[in-house]
């Protein structure tokens, strides 16, 4: 759990993946290989980093098993893409927009880091 947590604070900022590609997705599991594909990660490594056993990862991305739900999030941080939420609110209807006061906050903060490396 440890070494997955230190490799997870290492990664950027997850970005949104082009509604085309998406769009190729037929279920949930295209979605989550999309979203290892466009990592550039091997099987392996990501298998390795989110704690899930490399024989039943390579089931997962067979079919032949299912992604733990509780892993996701850790997925779309490690790959740095958000492929299977973006596939799900495609699928239900919905819009995904990141959080306003987020946005504001983090804008502030960067304001306030470079007030601060000029003084």
């Amino acid at each position: 759990m440890q070494r997955e947590m230190s490799f997870l604070s290492n990664v950027k900022e997850p970005v949104m993946v082009d509604v085309a590609l998406l769009n190729h997705c037929k279920n949930r599991l295209d979605a989550i290989r999309l979203c290892v594909q466009l990592s550039n990660y091997s099987n392996e490594v990501v298998c390795e980093n989110l704690g899930i056993d490399k024989g039943h990862f390579s089931r997962i991305m067979q079919g032949k098993a299912h992604f733990p739900d509780s892993k996701s999030v850790d997925l779309m941080m490690l790959c740095g893409n958000y492929a299977p939420m973006q596939y799900e609110v495609m699928r239900t209807g919905f819009i995904l927009q990141k959080d306003t006061l987020e946005l504001r906050k983090a804008a502030l903060r960067a304001e306030l880091e470079q007030l601060e490396a000029a003084a």
